[in-house]
């Protein structure tokens, strides 16, 4: 077995290795997330990148316990490396190679078959992944936006299925708007939970504190009051939250505008709170 990480394997996770290293399939194989950042704790999972011979789709994920710890196994086609090394320009976030990319430039190759050490140092070398697109910024902006928008709408009411409605919807929309939004509408790409706290904790420390407070809250009134608030701090980058009466679509860019079928306020080339709509 051909390890490559300085930080010593467990047993159990060693074993496994092993046992992958044994299988003619098995092409490759490379750690990522905590243990070989060597912030391995007991509640951490063992993240394994396995390259696989004639795989398809370009990769997949697996769950299982390797030792009795939550363990993902993420299988990457042996053809993946190859377009990867082909590349000629940089690739979307949201591109098929880029989690690939993403785990070649962090992962500790812990066994290698297919040449899988020199892709990683021909990532490592390169800038493959393109920022992130500015549509993408604006379409997390007017999620956020649209979502708060149909909660005020459902608040108004006095019917009590549409108030228990808007506990599900600032449980299920609020969370992730506010958690994933807030990078998505700064042109951040998605760092994963841990890193995004810690992110959060370095750059905006006040936010997060927020953001914990708003998703503890289970009292209807307060936890909306808190809603507009983190909304309004997560969108500002992008004018903040939608005036009474904007008019606008989820593209950036759309092909037809509905302030030009209608006439509403914020037609084309105007301006509402600094977002071109």
């Amino acid at each position: 077995m051909d390890t490559h990480t300085t930080t010593p394997l467990p047993e159990p996770l060693h074993n496994a290795i092993d046992r992958l290293s044994r299988h003619n399939r098995v092409l490759g194989a490379l750690l990522i997330g905590s243990l070989p950042a060597g912030a391995l704790t007991p509640a951490s999972d063992y993240d394994l990148v396995v390259v696989v011979d004639g795989l398809e789709p370009l990769w997949y994920v697996g769950v299982t316990e390797i030792g009795g710890r939550f363990a993902d196994l993420i299988f990457v086609a042996g053809q993946a490396l190859a377009q990867i090394t082909a590349l000629d320009a940089p690739v979307a976030h949201d591109h098929a190679l880029a989690p690939v990319l993403r785990w070649l430039c962090d992962g500790a190759v812990v066994l290698d078959r297919c040449g899988l050490r020199a892709a990683q140092a021909w990532v490592r070398a390169r800038s493959l992944l393109a920022p992130p697109d500015g549509d993408n910024a604006y379409s997390a902006w007017f999620g956020l936006n649209y979502n708060l928008a149909v909660l005020r709408r459902l608040l108004s009411s006095d019917d009590p299925r549409y108030l228990a409605v808007t506990d599900v919807r600032m449980a299920v929309y609020g969370h992730a708007d506010l958690w994933f939004g807030y990078f998505a509408i700064r042109g951040q790409p998605w760092p994963g939970d841990k890193a995004a706290m810690r992110a959060l904790e370095a750059q905006d420390p006040r936010y997060l504190a927020l953001f914990r407070q708003f998703i503890a809250e289970n009292r209807r009134a307060e936890k909306a009051r808190r809603y507009v608030e983190l909304a309004a701090l997560a969108a500002a980058p992008l004018g903040g939250l939608w005036p009474p009466g904007w008019t606008g679509e989820n593209l950036a860019h759309p092909p037809l505008r509905v302030a030009e079928l209608l006439g509403e306020p914020g037609a084309a080339g105007q301006t509402t709170q600094g977002v071109v709509t």
